[in-house]
């Protein structure tokens, strides 16, 4: 049977949220102990603790045996599981009918001779994974989905949202940006985070950002590498399905009628001379395809996120597309007259 250290510590999170400090010692019948718990309003209060544990789960009960004065104190009730990774997590509930999880992480101290610990937790290191997706559109639905699959794996975390409008950023939870967002009809930068304890007192973190002059990323964060490619590859295949690869393309190589400009130069530069006017057709060219490239890149952003409960009419969502043909067919007629005006007869 797994034994249980006697110092931990951690976070509580619920009615309640702050810093706790539990003491347990081991006795015949079970647990007895001390638990300190520092609430982030109403200051420390102190509990006698008395309880079990079977192998897996720990079971609590604790009387209140110190107050901050005039606050009002009830008996509390927690049970939690020892997890894989050595730390303990669980639920609360007490008699004044408020409740929550929290979360503990053992901090005993070796002996002065154990220089070893081949059953120690996973070490205290971090993993990244930052992947980019191409362009996206979003609709509220989609944006729901979305944070859906970023909530998995997080049980006492919450979404926090960053969003611009009107110049300014605003951060918010989900829920509160859900419904703090109707008079806004679109966005074209938005963030996505949600944190939450894992071990050692080390975070696990998962952010989407999304930026129309920017990029689009999703980045994981944890101890658990296999978590953090795992989470970071849900997450950017969940994003993928709202990609538009005509942006993207464009975004990373251009259209592929610039290609054809410049193609098309290479087989009429025989037909301009003398040789002054070709470096003028090729000058011209090259500004058209660099106008072309800077035009998308303004103009069709990276993302859009449709806030509003209906979704656009047809041609809001076909714009873009029409708009990056509009912008490549203009350069296209320029190049067309460059070359009829430079290979036209004249007396030079």
């Amino acid at each position: 049977m797994a034994e249980l250290g006697r110092l931990w510590a951690g976070r509580v999170f619920g009615t309640n949220t702050g810093n706790l400090f539990v003491e347990l010692t081991p006795t015949a019948d079970g647990l007895t102990g001390v638990l300190r718990f520092m609430d982030a309003a109403f200051g420390l209060v102190v509990y006698e603790i008395k309880g079990f544990f079977d192998g897996t789960t720990v079971k609590l009960h604790g009387k209140p045996n110190q107050a901050p004065p005039g606050i009002e104190t009830g008996e509390i009730e927690a049970q939690a599981v020892l997890t894989a990774a050595g730390h303990l997590r669980g639920r609360w509930a007490s008699s004044l009918g408020t409740g929550g999880t929290f979360e503990l992480f053992p901090h005993d101290l070796p002996p002065a001779d154990q220089t070893k610990q081949p059953d120690s937790p996973v070490p205290e290191q971090l993993h990244t994974a930052r992947l980019t997706v191409g362009a996206v559109r979003l609709y509220a639905d989609d944006v729901r989905d979305l944070a859906l699959v970023q909530r998995r794996d997080f049980s006492v975390g919450r979404l926090i949202v960053t969003y611009r409008s009107g110049g300014i950023e605003n951060t918010r939870y989900f829920e509160d940006f859900e419904q703090g967002i109707k008079g806004i009809s679109e966005l074209q930068y938005l963030k996505i985070s949600i944190q939450e304890p894992e071990a050692h007192g080390i975070n696990k973190v998962a952010i989407i950002e999304l930026d129309s002059q920017g990029r689009n990323d999703v980045i994981v964060q944890g101890i658990h590498e296999s978590w953090v490619i795992g989470k970071s590859e849900a997450l950017a295949r969940q994003l993928r399905r709202y990609e538009k690869n005509l942006v993207t393309n464009t975004k990373k190589y251009g259209l592929g009628f610039n290609q054809f400009i410049f193609l098309a130069m290479l087989v009429l530069f025989p037909e301009i001379e003398p040789l002054w006017r070709r470096v003028l057709f090729a000058g011209i060219v090259v500004a058209l395809l660099w106008a072309i490239f800077s035009a998308h890149q303004r103009f069709l952003p990276n993302v859009v996120v449709y806030v509003t409960p209906r979704k656009p009419g047809l041609l809001i969502q076909a714009w873009p597309s029409i708009l990056s043909w509009l912008i490549t067919a203009t350069a296209s007629l320029a190049a067309a007259i460059a070359f009829y005006f430079l290979t036209r007869r004249s007396p030079f």
